[in-house]
């Protein structure tokens, strides 16, 4: 079959064979010459593969390949494979074809000739199972023709032989050639990892694929059980969320692999191509739940909560979207935003490790490895990197190496938790032994207080961790009790003491009473951004209460908030941190009362 060129330059020169004079030509031809250096080259053909009885049993296809871009998608067979078509096909490099997100339809073809008899069939395999049309024709140097239909759009009886990716079967067992053209249409990424392979290296490869993904597979589903198991028991809502992150993460594994088409839903194509996209939002909105408890992002960085909290927010509008909106327009934000989310929560999970946060340090090697792997498949899918193969075991990897650390890392969570829960219950012991407790307002009194504090502070200078301190006053109390009565100024105190108790999350944040009307709140390994916020929490709650209060000026019960810090300022010990907030305190109440100073 002569060169696309080579017809092109005879059909020229019988144009004009006896019209133009020798020299004429040679003024034409100096005059193209500086042209043709910077025009585009001509369209090019792949060149035949040829095989023998020594050549591999797995033959990947790439420079032999080449392709059309159908802007308008009306071309068929028969437009494409004539011999006077038009079609100008491209050579494609020595990369695997990948066209990216692009929803034209695109012809490839290539050519094989068998130098000698094979001793095995051979088999075109496609080994990206996520392509909603995939057309395939073939004719042969010896008259006989064929062609498959099938994609992950149709049920999956249409495919020629049942395996998780496509594969068609071709006659090479003769020597002679054979001429396949392949149209692909799809919604999604155009990643078309093509091969020539032998009837004995696909059989064997699909062993081995069965055997490894199904002791993977299973490894994550004992990972799943194994944190389910721990939720029932510890009822602590950061593993439900945890197990249903797996199980989505799971799930879009054995759908991103073809395993979900093959033997969940072989007969709902559609089905299986919107919850792929389902799970990916799933498995992110549980991944910003988990995140936001395990590392307790609330308390500690409230933007970057904020942050989080509006992706998470942005995924549960993706979840739906799969049923009214096209899957081409949704694939890129799937392939983009779970690389942005993590690298949010490695940032945060970083600053936490350097402030020597053992659950941070956990969390952010097990998501270094995820990340590598979410990295490199975004690429495979965008059409950046090359290995289809690389970029399915990077992720594969990473999420595995990802479940097992966040699992050892929630086993050292609960045995943390479960000392702190020793050493708070011995301190509640020994505060019940002591007296410790205001009889009035039932919070801890002033003397236990200062112990706390005095602890507090050494062990967060020993662990370089922050510790907030927040003052708090009752506005306008003299004059309430002097109009209501005593009686009644003590039933406010201890309303305001249990509402402001009820304002504190964790187990190591205490409030006593200071003196009066006066209490205190340590908050420890909170900077002063996350004390700024449960101030302000307790400053609201009190006056949502809405107890009277006819000679304050807001007519009812408000308190006035000092906040002092750690991390807002140096301070040497913790006499001076209790300074800080007793003076923030009265700058609150000279500001006007009902409001907080840091």
């Amino acid at each position: 079959m002569p060169k696309d060129s080579e017809t092109f330059e005879r059909i020229k020169t019988s144009r004009t064979r006896n019209r133009l004079p020798l020299v004429l030509w040679a003024v034409l031809i100096s005059l193209a010459l500086p042209y043709s250096l910077f025009a585009d080259p001509l369209p090019e053909q792949g060149p035949v593969l040829r095989l023998d009885s020594h050549s591999a049993g797995k033959i990947p296809l790439r420079e032999e390949i080449s392709y059309y871009k159908d802007t308008e998608g009306t071309l068929t067979w028969e437009d494409i494979s004539a011999a006077d078509s038009e079609v100008e096909f491209k050579k494609n490099t020595d990369r695997m074809p990948n066209f990216g997100y692009d929803s034209s339809p695109y012809w490839l073809k290539f050519s094989v000739e068998a130098e000698e008899s094979l001793s095995e069939e051979r088999f075109l395999t496609l080994e990206y199972p996520h392509i909603d049309y995939v057309d395939v024709y073939w004719k042969d140097s010896k008259g006989r023709e064929g062609e498959f239909h099938t994609g992950d759009m149709l049920p999956f009886k249409e495919r020629p032989i049942a395996e998780r990716y496509f594969v068609f079967p071709l006659t090479l067992e003769d020597k002679g050639s054979i001429e396949v053209f392949i149209r692909i249409k799809s919604e999604g990424s155009l990643t078309l990892p093509l091969h020539l392979v032998t009837k004995s290296n696909l059989e064997r490869s699909s062993r081995i694929s069965l055997l490894v993904d199904g002791i993977y597979f299973g490894a994550l589903g004992v990972m799943v059980f194994y944190n389910f198991f721990l939720f029932l028991g510890i009822r602590e809502k950061t593993y439900i969320y945890y197990v249903i992150l797996i199980f989505a993460v799971t799930y879009f594994l054995v759908m991103s692999s073809g395993y979900g088409f093959w033997f969940l839903a072989p007969n709902s194509p559609k089905f299986v191509n919107s919850s792929f996209i389902m799970a990916t939002c799933i498995a992110m909105i549980f991944l910003g739940l988990f995140a936001e408890e395990y590392l307790q992002t609330r308390d500690t960085y409230p933007i970057l909560h904020v942050f989080i909290r509006g992706l998470t927010i942005v995924w549960s509008i993706l979840t739906i979207l799969p049923v009214f909106v096209a899957l081409r327009y949704l694939m890129p934000f799937t392939a983009i935003l779970p690389i942005l989310e993590i690298l949010v929560l490695m940032i945060i999970s970083l600053i936490q490790s350097v402030r020597k946060d053992r659950k941070a340090r956990i969390f952010l090697s097990a998501w270094i490895f995820s990340l590598l792997g979410v990295f490199i498949f975004s690429l495979n899918r965008l059409g950046f990197f090359d290995s289809e193969e690389i970029a399915s075991g990077m992720l594969k990897i990473g999420v595995l190496s990802n479940v097992i650390l966040l699992s050892l890392g929630l086993v050292d969570r609960i045995n943390t938790f479960q000392k702190e829960k020793e050493e708070y219950k011995e301190r509640a012991d020994k505060l019940f032994e002591l007296s410790l407790m205001d009889p009035l307002t039932g919070v801890a009194n002033r003397r236990f207080f200062d112990q706390e504090l005095e602890r507090e502070w050494n062990r967060s200078v020993r662990t370089e961790r922050p510790l907030s301190l927040l003052m708090i006053d009752v506005d306008f109390f003299k004059a309430y009790n002097d109009t209501y009565g005593h009686l009644k100024g003590d039933q406010v105190l201890c309303q305001v003491a249990q509402a402001l108790k009820e304002c504190l999350n964790r187990s190591s944040d205490m409030i006593a009473r200071y003196g009066g009307e006066e209490f205190s709140v340590i908050l420890p390994d909170t900077p002063v951004e996350g004390a700024i916020v449960v101030a302000l929490n307790m400053l609201q709650t009190v006056e949502d209460m809405g107890i009277p209060h006819s000679e304050s000026t807001f007519t009812r019960v408000t308190v006035s908030i000092g906040v002092s810090s750690n991390t807002d300022r140096e301070i040497h010990s913790y006499q001076e941190l209790l300074g800080l907030a007793d003076k923030n305190l009265y700058d609150s109440k000279a500001f006007g009362r009902n409001h907080i100073r840091h």
